[in-house]
């Protein structure tokens, strides 16, 4: 298939697994609605030298719909996104996948509850309760392969694992490769299921939030003074995308059109990125959807609630954009759900296209005054919305954004 270059990219699909539930319509609500998610995690409470005691999961998901065949060698998040999967297959109009559909989609890491488990056998000797399944579930795109075995999906698979800016990244390259003609049609974002161990390792970088444990659904407040850092959160959120013409031509109803992508690369810090590097990323976005910054109405911000990110990410905007920006970021509300944040967050921007309504930064009650000045949306605003940038930005300096256009 050669598409060309000039080409509208659309998004006509969209499923979700989120810490409001299964399902799109749970995520868009749960946000809309402000409701909190996040609460306190018992095996945090029993380490005494991890300061963090919260995160944002999952509610308890029945999963035997899956057959048992495809279902035995399926991690926690590879059944997270078999659901969101064939959600977004449906909404899209379809009832099995397309002949030749694209799939990608990867995660920050692969299931660290198996890996624990394996190790835990092979260590005290037991290596004969190690099953195939077990491995099958730890590969780096254990949750892709699985997923396109089960669902039938027979195009190309790719699983792009770019610690937080994974979901999003998928979503960039997806686009790339339908845009080029690689592939007519595409699932692509990220997934994610928790641990206790990210909290704890986010704990040694001193990046969690802490000072709100008895409060969990107060804990993560981006660009806020009051903000310590991140609460985990996991998920999968998905989207099915395909050339403007080949979505009209089957009479599917069209989301958003993807505008434009970039992606670059910090080299100067593995952990904390430089408000230059995502500046130039953004322009490379703008330049890609050749759009002026002007013509942008929301910046759906990465910011994690990390001090020295959110500083870096309002920075880089302000030099951009200047004062007038309105800008919020959705972890306040879900957490940081890291392979799937930038996919649930699309989602999330494209309900806000559809109901010209800016969802606001959850807690952010005072910005920091080491923020840039800039138009912080500290609560829900009905106006007119047509474009919307959203940023991902990872640790080892993965960095990508994405505009977001309302259908004509």
């Amino acid at each position: 298939m050669n598409t060309p270059k000039h080409t509208k990219i659309v998004i006509t699909g969209a499923g979700a697994v989120s810490p409001y539930g299964a399902g799109v319509t749970a995520l868009t609500d749960g946000l809309f609605e402000g409701r909190g998610c996040m609460h306190t995690v018992p095996e945090l409470e029993a380490l005494s030298m991890v300061k963090t005691k919260v995160a944002a999961t999952v509610p308890e998901m029945d999963f035997s719909y899956i057959p048992r065949r495809d279902r035995r060698s399926m991690s926690r998040m590879a059944k997270y996104a078999y659901a969101a999967a064939q959600e977004a297959l449906k909404s899209a109009g379809y009832e099995t996948a397309p002949q030749g559909l694209g799939f990608f989609m990867g995660s920050t890491l692969n299931s660290i509850s198996v890996w624990l488990e394996i190790s835990k056998n092979c260590h005290e000797g037991h290596l004969e309760l190690v099953k195939t399944s077990d491995f099958l579930q730890i590969m780096n795109h254990s949750p892709l392969a699985t997923v396109s075995q089960a669902l039938k999906i027979n195009g190309p698979c790719v699983g792009a694992s770019d610690a937080c800016a994974t979901g999003l990244m998928n979503i960039g390259l997806a686009y790339l490769a339908v845009k080029t003609g690689l592939v007519k049609q595409a699932l692509c974002g990220g997934t994610e299921e928790y641990h206790p161990m990210f909290s704890a390792c986010f704990d040694i970088m001193q990046a969690t939030s802490h000072n709100f444990n008895k409060h969990p659904n107060e804990a993560c407040r981006p660009f806020d003074k009051d903000r310590t850092g991140l609460v985990c959160s996991e998920g999968c959120g998905l989207l099915f995308i395909e050339a403007e013409e080949n979505a009209k031509a089957r009479g599917a109803t069209i989301l958003a059109e993807i505008a434009g992508f970039a992606s670059n690369t910090e080299t100067e810090n593995m952990a904390y990125p430089s408000a230059e590097t995502l500046r130039a990323c953004m322009l490379a976005t703008l330049e890609d959807a050749h759009i002026k910054p002007e013509e942008v109405d929301l910046l759906n911000a990465h910011a994690t609630g990390t001090v020295v990110g959110d500083i870096a990410e309002t920075h880089a905007a302000a030099a951009i954009f200047g004062p007038a920006l309105s800008i919020s970021s959705l972890k306040g509300h879900l957490g940081h759900a890291m392979g799937a944040s930038g996919s649930l967050e699309t989602i999330a921007c494209i309900e806000m296209l559809k109901r010209q309504t800016v969802l606001p930064t959850q807690n952010l009650h005072t910005a920091d005054e080491r923020c840039a000045p800039l138009a912080y949306v500290t609560q829900k605003e009905e106006r007119p919305l047509n474009l919307i940038l959203k940023n991902s930005f990872a640790i080892g300096g993965n960095n990508c954004s994405l505009v977001l256009r309302r259908p004509l």
